[in-house]
């Protein structure tokens, strides 16, 4: 009875909440988004209800059960009338309108970004930041986001996996090969639900302006630069599009030296006395890189399919020096100078495949990854000591990891949202050979396989202006261990892990909000899994650890926007996190091995806000503010010590529109002094200067860039553990002027939509 009267209640509400619904594309496949829907009487042509298209070409109107018909009209795009709709119109494809009219200048300002689904996302295309520059700098200037050199981080996350178009970027210098004006959209994900692996704490999602034209189009990138040393960047994209099919080919050259340095003072406190060694050094290292792609993309209405293959070989040179002075109980010991040399290559092939596409109510997608990546390294070192024999070594590191991968997924209308469920099988080799030629150095051969099988579903429901998000996320891995050819039974490990999420968006008043809640996981990079005991010098060692467990994060966040004002508030509980260690050698009370270990559970805070005015004209600044904090402990040296000083980050960013459409970039960015993990870091700043134009309607482009005028960009950090304090100061050419040149004819981007499979187990390698 009960169970009869359930089905009546949700039959009587599904008659009252009838809707028809849709997906709206061009003619080349692609959804078009803010396409005006209305749903009329057929009668007398009242209007019933109305909407737009989200960012998948999606509609959905609410009927009142009368004969009703759909008028659709966009922009550009011829109205279409359809009678009689049925409840799910499938794919509607509009075509391009017979007429053109002339040029209108419209001028108006909008917020910079708006929380929205699983985090903010940002307009690009038609505002100042689409012409910033590269990909790179765009991302740089994202509320919530701060960019060191190339890598991007999210504050309070780390560092995201980033997607263009829905693939995942496996190469940082994609965002550089991406100009800013082919940006629409940047998402900036920090809760990411439970389609992405558990591993994943942020997401950047970039989507570019949909392509236009047919034919053959390149594009082509150069970047010259001085940091000491010149260096060159190279790049050339090839594209055929006729009608639905597309073929691509990219070609990259980049020739890149450097000359870091370093300079430490150690103290480690041991049974054989009170240790302290003050070094300094000086590397010179050498990165060419050779890459290209090709594929192909076939885009049917409803169906995309496409395949690509990607080569890379990144041979590079490394040599340095290092004089250290070792001091014991205070007294001199000894002066101890190395030499070392070492040659790397590392190869890389990866062949990818997706298909998307939408049959009936359901949306289809899946994802197939091969990937094998090969990565030797010779080193020689040459170690003279005022007080000891001299030593010399040669070792050689080869590295060989394997990854098949593939996952599908399928969405569907619900009630008043949809369902999305899904599976993911990744399957990996690894095998890490290390030898040395001296009598001091452990030789070791490991081997490791893991398969991960992962099933996920995720939930989304809106109730007017209010939405919700519910997934779950169960992942199970199986992961063997050899070392030296024989099975190791307690190295060997199987995990069960369950990744909840959700989400919940009110809007209060003028002010949309969102609160959240994730689990995530974090599993060890294969190197720091290595049981292999390898020499840094006749005192130090460094070891990974078989016996690692996985990292657990539980966040809980808070979002809200108004106007221009994003604020975001977070709590993190993170339980087995990883961090270097350093002991004593076993038999030998001189000697310290350094090795990472899991630390007890300790909770971190956060605070950030981000307002970026749009009524200044010309001048459009952007100013970030944010506080992370701790209340991490240590044991060391026999003592407790808290590391909970708060952390502060700075960021103020300026676009002036200067005469002759030109625009000039003024960046400030600062981080103060404060405690992160096992770490005091000292405060520093920079500024970064860029002046960009476009020329022909964007056909070319120059950029200047100057970054660190002052030269004053320095990483000072102190860190602790158990036994030892070390003071680290790197010391890099920060300072750096380039100039890009781009050039584009009959421009045209692949429409490859893959998201790739396995995509967090690749950054383990």
């Amino acid at each position: 009875m009960a169970g009869l009267l359930l089905c009546l209640c949700f039959n009587t509400l599904f008659a009252s909440n009838q809707a028809y619904e849709g997906v709206i594309k061009d003619d080349f496949g692609n959804p078009l988004e803010f396409v005006n829907v209305t749903l009329m009487a057929l009668n007398d042509s009242t209007l019933i209800d109305g909407t737009v298209t989200d960012t998948t070409g999606k509609f959905t109107v609410r009927a009142n059960g009368a004969p009703a018909y759909l008028r659709i009209t966009a922009m550009g795009f011829e109205d279409m009338i359809i009678s009689n709709p049925a409840p799910d119109s499938g794919v509607i494809i509009l075509s391009p309108a017979s007429y053109m009219l002339g040029e209108v200048v419209v001028k108006g300002s909008r917020p910079m970004a708006k929380v929205k689904g699983d985090g903010l996302q940002v307009s690009i295309a038609g505002s100042y930041l689409a012409n910033t520059g590269t990909a790179l700098e765009v991302l740089g200037k994202m509320p919530f986001v701060t960019k060191s050199g190339a890598e991007i981080e999210v504050l309070g996350k780390g560092s995201p996996l980033i997607y263009i178009n829905g693939r995942q970027v496996r190469d940082m210098s994609e965002l550089d090969q991406l100009s800013s004006s082919q940006i629409k959209t940047v998402d900036v994900v920090t809760n990411p639900g439970a389609r992405y692996a558990s591993t994943v704490n942020a997401v950047i999602r970039i989507t570019t302006v949909a392509p236009v034209g047919e034919g053959f189009s390149f594009n082509d990138r150069t970047t010259v630069g001085y940091k000491h040393y010149a260096y060159l960047f190279e790049q050339v994209n090839l594209n055929w599009r006729k009608n639905g099919f597309d073929f691509f080919g990219m070609l990259n050259y980049e020739n890149y030296r450097e000359r870091p340095g370093f300079s430490n003072n150690t103290t480690r406190y041991l049974k054989s006395g009170w240790v302290q060694q003050n070094s300094s050094g000086q590397d010179f290292a050498k990165y060419p890189v050779y890459q290209g792609k090709v594929g192909l993309n076939y885009n049917l209405s409803a169906h995309n399919l496409g395949f690509y293959y990607d080569f890379s070989y990144k041979p590079s040179t490394n040599s340095g020096t290092a004089t250290a002075d070792r001091f014991i109980d205070n007294i001199f010991s000894e002066t101890l100078e190395a030499c070392s040399a070492s040659i790397q290559r590392n190869r890389q092939h990866l062949a990818s495949a997706y298909y998307s596409g939408q049959l009936g109510k359901w949306t289809l997608s899946a994802n197939f990854d091969a990937l094998w990546q090969s990565n030797d390294k010779n080193s020689m070192d040459t170690e003279f000591s005022t007080a000891n024999p001299v030593r010399q070594s040669t070792t050689v590191n080869n590295v060989v990891n394997r990854l098949l991968a593939g996952n599908v997924t399928a969405a569907f209308p619900v009630w008043k949202g949809n369902l999305k469920f899904g599976t993911e099988l990744t399957d990996i080799h690894r095998s890490d050979k290390y030898s040395g030629n001296a009598d001091y150095i452990n030789d070791s051969d490991i081997k490791i396989n893991e398969t991960t099988t992962a099933l996920f579903a995720e939930a989304e429901q809106s109730f007017g202006a209010i939405s919700a998000t519910l997934g779950l996320r169960w992942e199970y891995t199986d992961s063997k261990y050899w070392q030296s050819g024989q099975l190791s039974v307690d190295q060997s490990r199987k995990y069960h892990n369950l990744a909840p999420s959700a989400s919940i968006s009110v809007p209060i008043g003028r002010v949309n909000t969102r609160l959240s809640y994730m689990k995530k996981t974090s599993r060890p990079a294969f190197g720091q899994l290595g049981s292999a005991i390898k020499y840094i010098d006749r005192y130090s060692y460094e070891s990974g650890n078989p016996n690692l467990k996985p990292v657990y994060r539980d966040y809980i966040s808070a979002s809200a926007s108004w106007k221009d004002i994003v604020v975001e508030l977070e709590f993190c509980s993170t339980k087995n996190y990883f961090m270097w260690q350093t002991s004593e050698y076993p038999g030998d009370d001189n000697i310290t091995l350094l090795t990472m270990i899991n630390m007890p559970r300790f909770n971190t805070y956060g605070a950030y806000i981000n307002y970026s005015p749009a009524f200044f004209g010309c001048w459009h600044p952007s100013i970030m503010a944010g506080i992370n904090a701790q209340d991490f402990k240590i044991s060391h040296n026999g003592k407790v010590l808290n590391l909970n000083r708060p952390l502060g980050i700075f960021r103020f960013d300026n676009a002036v529109h200067l005469p002759w459409d030109m625009w000039l970039n003024v960046d400030l960015s600062a981080r103060t002094s404060g405690n992160g993990d096992n770490c005091y870091v000292k405060p520093y700043w920079q500024c970064n200067l860029g002046l960009y134009k476009s020329f022909a309607n964007d056909t070319w482009s120059v950029k200047l860039q100057l970054n660190d005028v002052f030269d004053t960009w320095r990483q000072s950090i102190t860190l602790y553990d158990a036994i030892s304090c070390n003071e680290t100061n790197k010391l890099y050419d920060t300072r750096d002027f380039s100039l890009t040149i781009r050039y584009n004819f009959n421009s045209a981007r692949s429409r490859y939509k893959g998201r790739g499979a396995g995509n967090s187990d690749k950054n383990r390698f």
